[in-house]
């Protein structure tokens, strides 16, 4: 660049700028303003100052604003005197720190009062040195950098602040693992193994040595060290009224005022009249020698404060003042925060009367944050919901001060960890984040709530847990919401947590999809599984889905195969015709809502029972699971007679009956030999799980019956049960109607291997005949071997007779329009000058509607191709020639594909 009327160029210097937030509540006011200085000339500048000019304009009228500054945090402030801004909006208080300033690493002074001197960002580790080498002042060093003198360590020269932390290569290969701690030994790229985006080693890892190039080095190092520099801080501050136009003086373009401003050491408080006053503050001077680079950062903050403190004495600004203590920790820690979870992505199914969004589990199983060392922090989701494109009618909860602060979910659900109820830490203005009540984790909602044809914006986000042990607490952080506008307040894009909802009717003639069931569908278990579509977009067409259980076995009977107590903890969903695909699945590490509980005194966990459990949604569809009971039982109501009606009595053990819940015929034949008992070692328990004694008992006796194991078919048809004799009268020998039978398996070795039940025949009289059978039922929990199918059904076309009587339920709404309605957006608008629009509800999918007048003048016509279920369409009460239809009386004609007619009015009142 040339200056104008002169005969030298500009500076030579080139900056680079950027700016950036997080979106946390402590820090989502303040934005970072970070600028990189080089000096590309081929000359020194012994003097050079940074700074800002700022015309703040604070509540916009011009006339009443003031400012002062605190030399001690290096911020400028400023604020509106009366608190009224322009239309009466209640303005805020604004803010400007330096958290990084020019250092000047040679004077041999500590600039920044740290404790050192003469640190910088550009040094190489060369050596280790002792504990306190290279601290010029330790008391200041440890009041600087919060530390103790026990905290002081050994550390490398050039890691003047001692805030770089080697690994720990545990196993001694050169090479961090996954499970090894890093520490900032993770290479030039600053990137660990623990990270989501780690590629492998870089230059400089596991080396035990911090290490640097120039532009990039290891966190807590060198460029990445923001406080290894001895920074100038805060240097000038000054108030003055905007001076007049036509003059050049303490305006930007007159070099010699606006160096006078800057380089002058003043910090002084305005005391001169309330005006329209213009805000200096710098940064210097220093040298910026050729070649050299500096870093700036400033923080721009906003709060709302009490007009009483600011307009005091010592013009206090809590909130503001707080904010800038947050900023300060994001500073110290090198620009690194709190990190929210990995961004969900949302979807959304419109439906009649509803809206059903389901999101994925990328948050909460993939999330990591490096500020933590690399820990999943995830917490739980918050679903938001708004009538306007701002969101603006969500946001009602407010801070201490009245100032609206966060949005109020209408779903809410967060992990189960004893993590609950809202923070003590990290407070924002006096309010606590909430974290939920531990209700599980789910991945869908269904939003009743909705009116068809009005349209919704949805946006998810998920939260983490925040940091109570650092310092005084850090918030948890969320995922930012993102919906961009053009100027005309119409949508250009949105972020993948974000949907917009119309629900609608289903179109007229529409078949639904259906779930059928498979016919063979026969369990071990005695509860029930009930597939149900939720979203019927998501749905695979004509896809078959099987559900398989999955069982914890707490104990086994031995040299016995089916001798087990078990509870089924977990299931899993088979997408059978994409090759058997697990599509959904649930396990004690990981279920939805309160799915899977963990008993304590058994060291398990099994699927709750007694009551229907709901699962996550997947491809469109949920379960429905009802299982009654936790443990096997027997089962009195579905046990007795196939064939025959003699009076006996099963009778189960308290405790061998669990390990052989399984399902059992008695078969009663004219043979006395039917059955011979085979065990010879009387180990018999009785109901009470009481040892029989052995003069009680008669083994390898005659029966003629037998009984079989009907759930587990072998080569030889079904497993014969051992019988044994409880010789109840002592007269050594079995009698009906006195004696029982003893009924259990035999194992692999020929011991009695327990008692699944008892036989009690209640009368020697009336005994069972030949041919009779009796079935011995069990209820139990669902079973490793149960299989549940079903198949998702959808038909192509239209029903026709449906749509045909559909037609005379056309509607238009609202009838008549006046003026405005809820279904059109930014309704809030008091012009009223939005968009317009109405809605013709129960309309075939695909179909015409011609609007005329009621002399017979057609005014529009709407082509309407819509998706088979959708049941409704808007029109913008603009002609076909794009202007606004008059108020009046107007009738409308439909004609579906199908041929069928129907004709309405409606009527438009301005």
């Amino acid at each position: 660049t040339i200056q104008k009327g002169k005969p030298w160029g500009g500076l030579g210097l080139r900056v680079e700028q950027r700016g950036f937030q997080w979106n946390n509540p402590q820090a989502r006011d303040c934005i970072f303003w970070e600028y990189t200085i080089a000096n590309i000339s081929d000359y020194d500048l012994p003097q050079v100052a940074f700074g800002y000019w700022v015309d703040n304009g604070i509540g916009g009228e011009r006339d009443d604003e003031l400012g002062f500054f605190d030399r001690k945090i290096d911020m400028a402030y400023s604020w509106d005197v009366d608190g009224i801004g322009q239309g009466g909006l209640t303005p805020g208080t604004m803010g400007f720190a330096y958290l990084e300033s020019p250092g000047i690493s040679w004077d041999n002074i500590d600039n920044d009062q740290d404790g050192l001197i003469d640190e910088k960002r550009d040094n190489d580790a060369t050596k280790l040195v002792g504990p306190t080498d290279g601290i010029y002042d330790v008391a200041a060093f440890l009041e600087t950098y919060n530390l103790k003198m026990e905290d002081l360590r050994d550390h490398w020269d050039a890691d003047e602040d001692q805030d770089w932390d080697d690994g720990v290569d545990a196993n001694g290969d050169g090479v961090y693992q996954i499970t090894e701690d890093a520490g900032d030994d993770v290479g030039i790229d600053g990137v660990g193994p623990a990270e989501l985006n780690y590629t492998g080693p870089d230059e400089g890892e596991c080396n035990h040595k911090p290490d640097r190039r120039e532009g990039d080095s290891e966190p807590d190092f060198a460029e990445t060290d923001v406080s290894e520099s001895d920074m100038v801080g805060l240097t000038s501050f000054q108030l003055f009224p905007v001076p007049s136009h036509s003059s050049e003086y303490h305006w930007f373009r007159g070099d010699q005022s606006m160096w006078e401003l800057m380089d002058s050491d003043t910090l002084a408080e305005y005391l001169g009249n309330i005006s329209n006053l213009i805000e200096t503050f710098a940064s210097g001077p220093f040298p910026l020698f050729q070649g050299r680079t500096e870093r700036i950062s400033m923080a721009e903050l906003h709060s709302f404060d009490p007009l009483a403190g600011l307009n005091s004495d010592n013009h206090g600004a809590p909130a503001l003042f707080e904010a800038k203590r947050i900023v300060q920790v994001i500073y110290e820690s090198d620009y690194r925060f709190a990190k929210p979870p990995e961004m969900p992505t949302l979807e959304a199914t419109a439906g009649d009367g509803k809206v059903v969004l389901t999101w994925d589990d990328k948050a909460d199983t993939r999330t990591r944050d490096p500020f933590l060392g690399n820990i999943n922090d995830f917490e739980g989701y918050k679903l938001f919901k708004a009538t306007d494109k701002r969101m603006s009618d969500a946001e009602v909860i407010t801070d201490g001060y009245g100032t609206p602060m966060m949005k109020n979910p209408i779903f809410q659900c967060d992990v189960i960890d004893g993590k609950k109820g809202f923070t003590d830490f990290g407070m924002v203005n006096g309010i606590g984040y909430y974290l939920g009540e531990d209700n599980g984790i789910t991945h869908y909602f269904i939003d009743n709530e909705v009116q068809n044809g009005r349209t919704y914006y949805y946006a998810l986000i998920a939260y983490d847990y925040g940091a109570p042990d650092i310092g005084p607490g850090i918030a948890p952080s969320e995922n930012s919401i993102y919906i961009d506008l053009d100027e005309s307040e119409n949508v250009r894009s949105i972020g993948p947590n974000v949907q917009i909802v119309t629900p609608h009717q289903n179109a007229a003639g529409y078949i639904s999809p259906d779930l059928q069931n498979d016919e063979n569908n026969i369990t071990f278990g005695a509860g029930t599984v009930e597939p149900e579509i939720l979203a019927q977009g998501s749905l695979q067409a004509n896809h078959q889905y099987k559900v398989n259980f999955t069982i914890d076995t707490l104990y086994t009977v031995k040299d016995y195969d089916y001798g087990f107590l078990y509870v089924t903890n977990g299931f899993k969903v088979f997408d059978v015709t994409d090759g058997n695909n697990v599509v959904y699945q649930e396990s004690p590490d990981r279920f939805a809502f309160e799915n899977i509980i963990y008993n304590d005194s058994l060291n398990t966990s099994y699927l709750k029972s007694g009551s229907i459990i709901h699962t996550d949604i997947f491809n469109g569809i949920r379960l429905n699971i009802y299982q009654p009971l936790d443990f096997p039982e027997y089962d009195r109501e579905n046990s007795g007679w196939v064939t025959g009606s003699a009076p006996i009595e099963i009778i189960p053990t308290s405790q061998e009956s669990k390990y052989f819940a399984w399902d059992y015929d008695i078969v009663f034949t004219n043979n006395d030999s039917a059955y011979t008992g085979r065990v010879k070692i009387k180990t018999m328990r009785d109901e009470y799980n009481k040892r029989i004694s052995r003069s009680a008992l008669i083994t390898e006796s005659k029966f003629s019956f037998y009984v079989i194991n009907k759930s587990f078919p072998n080569e030889n048809g079904y497993e014969m049960m051992d019988l044994v004799v409880h010789d109840v009268n002592g007269d050594g020998k079995f009698t009906y109607g006195e004696d029982r039978v003893l009924v259990g398996p035999v194992t692999e070795t020929g011991r009695w291997a327990g008692t699944a039940f008892i036989i009690d025949f209640l009368s020697s009289e009336d005994l069972p005949q030949p041919g009779d059978i009796y079935r011995v039922t069990f209820k139990r929990p669902f079973f490793d071997q149960d299989n549940f199918i079903f198949t998702v059904n959808t038909t192509e076309g239209i029903d026709e007779e449906a749509l045909s009587e559909k037609m005379g339920e056309i509607k238009v709404v609202p009838n008549p329009y006046i003026a405005t309605n809820s279904m059109e957006p930014a309704v809030g608008n008091w012009k009223l000058n939005q968009r317009r629009r109405l809605m013709f509800t129960n309309i075939p999918a695909q179909c015409t509607i011609k609007i005329f007048t009621v002399s017979g003048v057609l005014v529009d016509e709407i082509e309407v191709n819509n998706s088979a279920d959708n049941g409704i369409v808007h029109w913008d009460l603009l002609t076909n020639e794009g202007l606004e239809v008059a108020a009046g009386m107007y009738l409308y004609y439909v004609k579906a594909s199908t041929g069928e007619e129907h004709v309405g009015k409606f009527a438009i009142i301005k």
